[in-house]
């Protein structure tokens, strides 16, 4: 079955961390990661974003010239966010199991944005449904348990990685996916680096998925 483009764009140290101890991200990039970020998310149609990331750093979700950028889009399937988040002003598309949708706070939050009720709203299902909606163009900031389950599911096809210059030692932190267990077949994917590119004192490099 046909599915969107699905771009993964990710930050990380010199050590691999994608994340501070108090789990944001503020004040590690710079000012051109931040606009290479505003770039990637003009040429996407939809976002996909986590909600624990999104609950933790409140991001704005308009691109710098003012335009809405792509439509905002999260997966729920325990509990959903919490109002009030910059998320809520882009019309966004939030998925979850059916249970989830008679709750009270369901009923709150469907006044701001659409709640997409799938039996089963993993990634694959995820990107089925916003493909049936039209978007050909996704792109994925997850947090890093969030890209797990699209990188398992070997559902990622551009991979934009920048590297930031610090190193924070803590073995807890996570990588961009976080998971308990290793990718089984991961020898078996070919990732081809398109762009490598310093500038500053950040390198950024684009990876493709070579499929057969």
């Amino acid at each position: 079955m046909a599915k969107p483009h699905l771009s993964v764009n990710m930050a990380m140290t010199l050590d691999g961390k994608v994340m501070l101890p108090d789990g944001t991200w503020h004040g590690l990039t710079s000012p051109v990661d931040r606009q290479t970020m505003d770039l990637y998310r003009s040429r996407a149609q939809a976002l996909i974003v986590g909600r624990n990331s999104v609950e933790k750093d409140n991001p704005v979700f308009a691109l710098k010239d003012g335009s809405p950028g792509p439509r905002p889009i999260m997966i729920c399937r325990s509990r959903l966010p919490v109002p009030g988040l910059r998320f809520f002003q882009h019309d966004p598309i939030i998925y979850v199991p059916p249970a989830l949708t008679d709750s009270d706070e369901a009923s709150q939050l469907s006044q701001a944005c659409e709640i997409a009720a799938l039996d089963d709203p993993s990634p694959a299902a995820v990107l089925d449904d916003l493909y049936e909606r039209g978007f050909s163009t996704v792109l994925l900031e997850g947090g890093p348990g969030l890209n797990s389950g699209f990188f398992f599911a070997d559902l990622v096809d551009c991979l934009y990685l920048t590297i930031v210059p610090f190193v924070l030692g803590d073995s807890h932190l996570p990588g961009i996916v976080d998971a308990d267990t290793c990718i089984p077949d991961f020898t078996q994917r070919n990732w081809k680096l398109e762009r490598c590119e310093k500038i500053g004192n950040e390198v950024f490099t684009e990876y493709h998925r070579q499929r057969n």
